[in-house]
């Protein structure tokens, strides 16, 4: 019996195979297997390393980097044999299936396949129902692809056009997936849509590459852009209601070997217009930027690489301190979402509305907040620097590894280190980390890679949480995304370090014994708070 096997191996315990004989009992229809996997006592890969022993065929142990692409069977059949054709060639079929023996499901595609070596493979249910929706969601587009094939021959169409009926419903299954960004892609064989969901790329839907041209087009000219210009990187936008909610989305072209690569970027007030309080810094650094957001001058940066949520947190902040008697001005290249109560100076470098411009003249509008986008070059610094000097709160970020880094970068930058020294309040650094599917939440231990680095810092009986993946979060386990973070702020001491523009390591050095942690820090402790993952911190952040 495959149970009395787990316990004799010391996979689970025999009260652990007690209670599942227990609840088979009165759910006969239940397999063994499944309700020790459903019960969180064996995870997903030991269900499949165990069940392929038992049935003496070989696993496929996910199913998310796979193309499930030119399937020319019924779904209808797929979603009935619970089964998904994922490599076909010129000889050889392999085929997942969560019942590889079964022979009705084996004879249909025998029949189908009847000059190809099959192999059926075992993979779990989760992961085939993941690849069915993916084959579903190109189910449901075929009448608005041939509707766009006979628009493209010449046929009229009734209402709006099947091309823009095609682009609202990528656009649409974005939004309802939470998708931040849509990538659309020409290849070698036509063309594929993927969704940036919670930082990772999953495909969702590919077609031709007459489909793929056409979409382009359409969204080119929705966003303002030059249609007939193929050679040269684009940049444009538009504003859609969808569902009652207004979005502005954000468009870049950029020429490829195989065509275009087309991608917007969704930008939703909802997600973007929050308190401090929601958006995952913890407590102590919490007080820290409080702190840093309270002085009448200087400059406070927030630093970390594309994708970080960076704005997010300088809007936040925006909205802390911008009160009736504080005149907030911004600008920002572009302007990502409007803000009421605000002044925003889109930059504009066709006309000259450079950052540093765009600066001067706002020193001269009598601001008390200036939020600068970004500083990129020594002329947006100094500006930046003197406006700190003079009175101004600034908030702005840069792209730099860590938070000491700031430091190093601005004088790298050109400016003099008295001057940082001088005008610098304090720099916070951040990463996104996925957070945990609180449906799907199970205990697990990391393997000893990433658990070794940590031993002194975690107790013996720590105990890690994962999503498992279930409906709630898609199958992947989290759902929703929150920061880790680090921050320092400047104080007499420090000033004269940077004034003499000491090593980083020095500077480090005695930001730890004042009490400053590092961002992988910050990320244990929510990880041992069962927020997110352990391979999650090690994926954003250094130890």
């Amino acid at each position: 019996m495959v149970g009395e096997k787990l316990v004799q191996k010391g996979i689970i315990t025999k009260e652990q195979l007690e209670k599942a004989l227990e609840y088979q009992k009165k759910f006969r229809e239940k397999k063994l297997m499944d309700i020790l996997y459903d019960a969180k006592f064996i995870s997903k890969d030991m269900y499949l390393k165990i069940l392929s022993e038992d049935l003496n065929v070989n696993y496929v142990k996910d199913l998310d980097n796979i193309r499930l692409r030119n399937l020319n069977i019924p779904f209808t059949i797929l979603k009935q044999t619970q089964a998904v054709p994922f490599k076909v060639s010129v000889n050889e079929v392999k085929i997942a299936m969560v019942n590889p023996l079964d022979w009705n499901a084996q004879s249909y595609f025998k029949r189908y396949f009847p000059d190809k070596k099959i192999e059926f493979l075992l993979a779990h249910k989760e992961d085939i129902q993941k690849a069915l929706s993916i084959i579903e969601n190109r189910e449901r587009l075929k009448s608005i692809i041939e509707n766009v094939k006979k628009e493209l021959k010449g046929a009229e169409s009734k209402g709006e056009s099947a091309i823009y009926q095609l682009m609202l419903y990528i656009i649409k299954n974005a939004i309802d997936k939470k998708a931040s960004d849509i990538h659309i892609e020409a290849e070698e064989d036509g063309a594929v849509v993927r969704f940036r969901i919670l930082g990772k790329l999953r495909e969702f839907i590919d077609f031709d590459a007459s489909i793929f041209n056409a979409l382009a087009s359409r969204i080119k000219l929705e966003a303002k852009m030059d249609v007939s210009e193929k050679r040269k990187p684009q940049d444009g936008g538009f504003s859609l209601k969808i569902d009652g909610n207004d979005f502005d989305f954000r468009v870049s072209s950029l020429p490829t070997v195989w065509g275009e690569s087309i991608v917007i970027r969704i930008l939703d007030k909802r997600n973007i217009l929050k308190k401090l309080d929601d958006i995952g810094i913890t407590q102590k650094n919490l007080t820290l930027l409080r702190s840093a957001l309270s002085k009448p001058n200087g400059i406070f940066l927030v630093t970390g690489p594309t994708g970080s949520g960076k704005s997010t947190t300088l809007y936040a902040s925006l909205n802390e301190i911008a009160k009736p008697d504080v005149k907030v001005i911004t600008v920002e290249d572009p302007v990502e979402y409007k803000l009421s109560g605000i002044q925003q100076v889109p930059v504009n470098p066709k006309v000259g509305m450079t950052f540093a411009n765009a600066l001067r003249a706002i020193l001269r509008q009598d601001p008390d907040v200036i939020m600068i986008g970004e500083i990129r070059d020594i002329e947006t610094l100094e500006i930046a620097i003197k406006a700190a000097l003079t009175g101004h709160l600034v908030l702005s970020t840069l792209h730099t590894n860590d938070a000491v880094s700031a430091i190093n970068r601005m004088i790298d930058m050109g400016a003099e280190p008295y001057m940082v020294a001088a005008s610098l309040v304090g720099v916070e650094a951040q990463r996104l980390v996925r957070t945990n599917c609180p449906h799907c939440l199970e205990p697990y231990k990391p393997s000893e890679a990433y658990l070794e680095p940590i031993k002194n810092l975690i107790g013996k009986d720590t105990v890690f949480y994962r999503g498992r993946g279930c409906e709630k979060c898609d199958m992947t386990g989290y759902l929703g995304r929150t920061l880790i973070t680090e921050i320092f702020l400047n104080d007499d001491k420090l000033e004269s370090m940077i004034a003499k523009n000491k090593e980083r390591t020095e500077i480090m050095r005695y930001l730890e014994s004042q009490g400053f942690k590092k961002m992988f820090f910050d990320g244990i402790i929510k990880a041992k708070n069962k927020i997110t993952t352990l391979e999650e911190v090690y994926r954003v952040a250094k130890l």
